[in-house]
């Protein structure tokens, strides 16, 4: 839960700036506005036309008449709308008019409701460089509306759930627009991937949590129940190197089986198990679990992260295509997040190894608020409750916390 929260309030703020930063950005869903999504495909276009029943009715005399669309009787009127999307927007290639077939529809709850109109483009033998886009969607209507192209999902161009970066802008002034769709960037969409690996691991606070716990310990070494520093890097090293090996070879295993689809658990299990993969972690700082076999804790939990990993790929539709090549950009990203996290925490905790307070309290300190952290993870993710953590904390915590 606090991973989406961070994730959602990323995605408010980034939206916000873009916004401000540039005309061609927008935050989904705003009053005047109708959308085109596009998913780019190896061997295919499909498409996506979103636009608010507050807008349309108004624009096309339909409001306070029995006519009205509604979100209740919108299945009603799904025939009308893609015939009216069928009249005010033309897609071309090379001059000729490409076939829309609609597949699906729906209203989402926002505001009065917005209409979902889905579609493929019929007539390709293979993806184009160039598309024309001929829109005029509510511009007779209402000159003050405009409609945005939104590329939701491209590999070649390494675009995956995009919602909010507008490609064309269309006005009553500017309806016909050609785009470039770039579709055999392979390089492109492989270091995209891979930048998403990087970033889902520093996003990941859970995965860096349970990392975190496992090298905390890296540089001392119990001596009859009391933690001793070690003597020379070397050896923390070396400690340090099995326990990402070992953490890296047993995710990697059930990313790609998860990805490929030859095994499956459930994502709340997996969300779940994750949580209390980093309580047990950090318990054995205080109590000797597992008496010199952590390695147990770091293979059998790290199954279960490469499960998350993958849930994470999965959302954001970058399997679609170039499996392979997702896998392995996705992998080496989240490999390099690990060893830049690894490079800034083992040298300092290698510098603070034979300060007491760390190898007394603070170690303990540690171990109990991770403790903490995950058990309430772990139950919001069980019984998909909110606990309000930083409304319980004390004023003056407030205050320093972001």
């Amino acid at each position: 839960m606090t991973r989406l929260y961070d994730r959602r309030l990323a995605a408010w703020i980034c939206s916000a700036l873009l916004v401000f930063l540039t005309s061609t950005s927008l935050q989904a869903h705003n009053v005047g506005e109708s959308y085109l999504y596009l998913q780019i495909q190896q061997d295919s276009v499909t498409g996506r036309f979103e636009i608010a029943l507050e807008n349309l009715n108004p624009a096309l005399g339909l409001s306070g008449t029995e006519d009205e669309i509604t979100a209740e009787n919108f299945p009603q009127h799904v025939g009308f709308l893609q015939e009216y999307y069928r009249q005010k927007v033309r897609i071309e290639h090379q001059g000729t008019r490409l076939p829309m077939r609609f597949t699906d529809s729906e209203v989402l709850a926002v505001s009065e409701g917005f209409a979902l109109l889905s579609f493929s483009l019929e007539g390709l033998d293979s993806v184009p460089d160039t598309l024309t886009f001929d829109y005029s969607v509510l511009f007779d209507e209402d000159p003050d509306h405009r409609g945005f192209l939104l590329v939701e999902y491209n590999w070649a161009t390494g675009t995956f759930a995009n919602e909010n970066r507008v490609s064309l802008v269309f006005s009553p002034d500017d309806r016909r627009q050609e785009f470039e769709l770039t579709t055999d960037g392979r390089l492109q969409g492989f270091m995209a991937v891979l930048g998403l690996g990087i970033e889902h691991i520093w996003e990941g606070i859970d995965h860096i949590l349970f990392l975190t716990a496992l090298l905390l310990p890296a540089v001392l070494r119990r001596v009859d129940g009391v933690w001793q520093p070690v003597e020379a890097f070397g050896p923390a090293l070396l400690n340090v190197v099995k326990i990402v090996t070992a953490f890296t070879v047993a995710h990697s295993l059930t990313l790609s089986l998860a990805s490929l689809g030859v095994v499956e658990l459930p994502g709340k299990l997996v969300e779940v198990i994750i949580a209390v993969s980093i309580a047990i972690a950090a318990a054995d700082l205080i109590v000797p679990i597992f008496r010199g076999r952590l390695w147990l804790v770091v293979v059998g939990f790290g199954l279960f992260h490469g499960f998350g990993f993958a849930g994470a790929l999965s959302e954001m539709g970058v399997l679609s295509e170039h499996v392979g090549l997702s896998l392995l950009a996705f992998n080496l990203g989240v490999e390099i997040g690990q060893i830049v996290i690894v490079a800034g925490l083992v040298p300092l905790l290698y510098l603070v190894r034979r300060w007491p307070v760390y190898r007394g309290w603070g170690l303990r300190v540690a171990a109990a608020g991770m403790i903490l952290v995950a058990s309430v993870w772990a139950a919001e993710r069980a019984f998909e409750i909110d606990v309000p953590m930083y409304e319980s904390l004390p004023p003056a915590l407030q205050k320093i916390l972001p």
